[in-house]
């Protein structure tokens, strides 16, 4: 694995302002799983006193014993393995930081871990200076954890959502290749951290895609079916609508005609999808067009159209992926690439103004990134060629 921590100058910013406000702290960190969570709080807790718990799935009862051995090493002494005496503790350890990694794993071992970390944070850790970070891969069980009614309403003092690298980035993870392949690297994976580790910077893009996607042994095969899984109880109607964005479906009728979800069932699925960044509403920036419905994140746009309809080939180790078959694909790869490049292209002088940027269409016409700020703006046409 290509292992690196690169970026993320901003997120460490953030919680480093807040470190030194030196009262108690409530940070929730989420964001899709492979993201760079776990590397990112790991990072900022570097030189600092602190506990890390990565939670698991298994009884509450063995978690806790877990955590107060893991706690009763930092501190030096005997902690009893409940929630109140390993948190009284802390409490009393002055100026730390505590993570607790996939802690939404807790709450579906049993929700009432919600009220048991209000009542800690409010009798315990809201008075102390203590640093609590709470890490979640589960998108909508943090959403829900946080939300008016729910234990932790209230509790936070900050968040994050988490979001790929800016895709400049890409290069430190593979500074041999050249400028086309990097841009089908971003194409296979967007700009997630752990993905673009798997790649082996000593080997092809050809080698590197079909050892990790068109091989049933390869880290990303199962990958989109798994993430998927995680989240929601039907992962195939999730992909086939997907499937069908993909392949030219943007509003909701023909989306629900080419994935033969019915039409009335279609806004739920949609709006989960929305909130995992794996598809999202897009509207022109001027205009009244209408919005329509395109895939954000990579990893499942390449999945669902070269993995997804191959899998009886690679099931039989008899498909071989070639880069040209990305001909067609890479133009609206490269339009999403400069869009996402567009805060790097403003610092380095590229690009006059920022702004508020986006797509133009309106019947015929079209414009790629059009950026408005003030009383300028700036249109940008976007141009890939083979």
């Amino acid at each position: 694995m290509n292992s690196k921590f690169v970026d993320r100058e901003e997120e460490l910013g953030y919680l480093e302002s807040l470190y030194r406000r030196n009262k108690a702290q409530l940070i929730v960190i989420y964001g899709r799983r492979r993201i760079g969570k776990t590397a990112l709080v790991k990072r900022f807790m570097e030189n600092k006193k602190g506990v890390y718990f990565y939670a698991m799935k298994q009884p509450l009862e063995l978690e806790l014993e877990r955590l107060a051995e893991t706690v009763s090493r930092v501190l030096g002494r005997y902690v009893k393995p409940n929630f109140e005496s390993v948190f009284a503790a802390l409490s009393e350890a002055g100026k730390i930081v505590v993570i607790i990694d996939e802690f939404t794993y807790w709450i579906e071992e049993d929700p009432r871990v919600l009220s048991i970390l209000q009542r800690i944070w409010d009798e315990y850790l809201s008075k102390s200076s203590v640093f609590l970070i709470l890490v979640a891969s589960t998108v909508t069980l943090v959403e829900k954890s946080f939300s008016y009614g729910s234990g932790l309403y209230g509790r936070r003092t900050g968040q994050w959502k988490l979001g790929p690298l800016e895709p400049f980035y890409i290069r430190h993870f593979l500074p041999n290749y050249d400028f086309e392949d990097l841009v089908r690297v971003y194409g296979c994976v967007g700009s997630i951290p752990y993905y673009l580790s798997l790649f082996d910077p000593k080997q092809s893009f050809e080698e590197n895609v079909n050892r990790l996607f068109f091989n049933k042994g390869g880290v990303l095969y199962e990958e989109a079916e798994n993430l998927l899984r995680y989240e929601v109880r039907d992962p195939y109607i999730y992909l086939n609508i997907v499937r069908a964005i993909e392949e030219g479906a943007t509003t909701y009728s023909k989306i629900s005609d080419r994935a033969k979800v019915n039409i009335t069932n279609l806004s739920k699925y949609l709006h989960v999808l929305e909130k995992l960044d794996i598809v999202v509403r897009e509207k022109p920036i001027m205009g009244k067009a209408r919005p329509i419905y395109v895939i954000k994140d990579n990893y499942i746009r390449f999945w669902v159209r070269y993995v997804y309809p191959n899998k009886d080939k690679i099931e039989w180790g008899t498909f071989w992926f070639r880069k040209e078959q990305m001909n067609n694909y890479l133009p609206k790869v490269f339009e999403d690439l400069v869009r996402h490049s567009l805060r790097h292209l403003y610092r380095i002088g590229k690009i006059p103004i920022l702004g508020r940027c986006g797509r133009y269409w309106e019947k015929e016409k079209e414009i790629d990134i059009v950026c408005i700020e003030d009383d300028k703006l700036l249109a940008i046409e976007v141009k890939w060629r083979n």
